[in-house]
């Protein structure tokens, strides 16, 4: 059945499905949002604007812990759930939003920083919370993984056009030689995942966010039919991926290295965030009210957009 006999005989249903899509993108900003307060809050409040810690993860030990924790779990969730534009697109949304939950279950080292407090955990502790966190994220994932690769096969049979691309074949095959790499650290080498992992998750994450813009930029033109206003978000997507690439790096680089200034990834990090918000935003905006396209970049949730009119 094609989308406008779909819409013609359930205008209420897709209506529903616009705006579900709507909020799903709106709660992702608010998320990251809350997330910034929760850790301005501790700052401003509980330490008397006195004293910043050196990255964001390290709030993991500090009351934000709850919103920290949720709203990366949530986020993940939510990149799962949300279609992407292009076979790869989704490869990648799905794979940063499992990494956030990655970053979310395995903490950080603690930060002393600003002193000890009632959320400092024993490394023991830690152990414990990453075994049942992680075996938990496993299962689950791996149940999902089976139903998405059921739901596939016979998406493929009724319709020859749903084969994986070459382009999201090779993005698959890089994602799940981290994810593997992951699994196996868990499972053979577990005090090295819990060491290394959350850096690892945070990192690739990132790196998923950036490869989505990069593919959304290059199918932007195609969106609009060759419109001025596609080449603009196609400047603005690759704009903000380099920024976000540097700011990654960056991230990368200080933690590694250097030494002294103690809030170079904490800063950094504020700025991932800007940048995916600020991306997230504009990206909202460019779909909100886009037409369906006949071309090989109409998916479903574009599909749906029309009605909203």
């Amino acid at each position: 059945m094609s989308p406008a006999k779909e819409t013609a005989m359930a205008p209420g249903r897709t209506r529903d499905v616009v705006f579900t899509y709507r909020y799903l993108r709106g709660a992702m900003i608010a998320l990251l949002l809350m997330l910034l307060l929760s850790v301005g809050y501790q700052w401003w409040w509980e330490t008397g604007h006195s004293c910043w810690l050196g990255s964001i993860s390290a709030y993991y030990y500090t009351p934000a812990r709850s919103v920290f924790v949720g709203s990366l779990c949530a986020l993940g969730a939510s990149l799962i759930a949300y279609k992407g534009h292009s076979p790869e697109e989704d490869v990648l949304l799905n794979f940063s939003g499992f990494m956030a939950f990655v970053v979310a279950m395995v903490p950080t080292v603690p930060d002393a920083r600003c002193g000890p407090n009632a959320y400092t955990q024993t490394p023991g502790e830690i152990a414990a919370a990453v075994r049942n966190n992680i075996w938990s994220l496993v299962v689950v994932a791996a149940v999902a993984a089976l139903v998405a690769a059921w739901l596939k096969r016979g998406a493929m049979t009724r319709d020859p056009s749903e084969r994986p691309t070459v382009r999201s074949v090779v993005v698959s095959v890089v994602c799940g030689a981290v994810l593997l790499g992951e699994l196996t650290l868990f499972l053979a080498l577990r005090d090295r995942f819990i060491a290394l992992s959350h850096g690892v998750a945070a990192g690739t994450m990132v790196a998923g966010v950036i490869a989505v813009m990069a593919f959304s930029a290059l199918r932007a033109e195609e969106r609009h039919r060759g419109a001025d206003g596609g080449a603009v978000y196609k400047r603005t997507y690759i704009a903000i991926a380099v920024a976000l690439a540097a700011a990654l790096g960056v991230t990368v680089l200080a933690a590694l290295t250097v030494k002294g200034f103690d809030h170079l990834v904490l800063i950094a990090e504020v700025i991932i965030i800007v940048l995916f918000a600020a991306y997230w935003g504009v990206q909202t905006k460019e779909l909100w009210d886009l037409r369906a396209s006949d071309g090989a970049d109409g998916t479903e949730a574009r599909q749906t957009h029309s009605v909203a009119e």
